[in-house]
């Protein structure tokens, strides 16, 4: 998350880039990730990737805490979807939530993080 005032709007730099080359548009990245959000079934974790392999970005979600095993990719941002994370301010509307996260996620910091993988 950003520190407050300087997160959400959309990324710049090769993330913005790339999120244009291989989704087509911030717009249909931003639909397809609120998506994986809320296909989680209960709690967890929401993750955004970089495959240095492939040169793609990827998600994938953690449900509960079972599974501490992250792939050995680099990871760009992690989304927390444990009731802990919104239950004070959004009680039980996870969606709610999730359509608020858009306004504090880091790209600036996730930049930093691709920038390290990108040849």
């Amino acid at each position: 998350m950003a520190p407050p005032g300087k997160g959400g709007g959309t990324p710049g730099g090769y993330l913005g880039d790339l999120i244009n080359k291989q989704f087509g548009s911030f717009d249909k990245f931003k639909a397809l990730f609120t998506e994986v959000m809320r296909s989680l079934p209960g709690c967890g974790w929401t993750v955004l990737y970089y495959d240095p392999e492939t040169g793609n970005l990827e998600f994938t979600t953690f449900e509960n805490h079972y599974n501490q095993h992250i792939a050995e990719l680099p990871v760009l941002l992690i989304v927390d979807e444990f009731e802990h994370a919104y239950y004070l301010q959004y009680k039980n509307n996870r969606n709610g939530y999730i359509d608020a996260i858009w306004n504090v996620l880091n790209w600036e910091e996730a930049e930093n993080r691709l920038r390290k993988y990108i040849k």
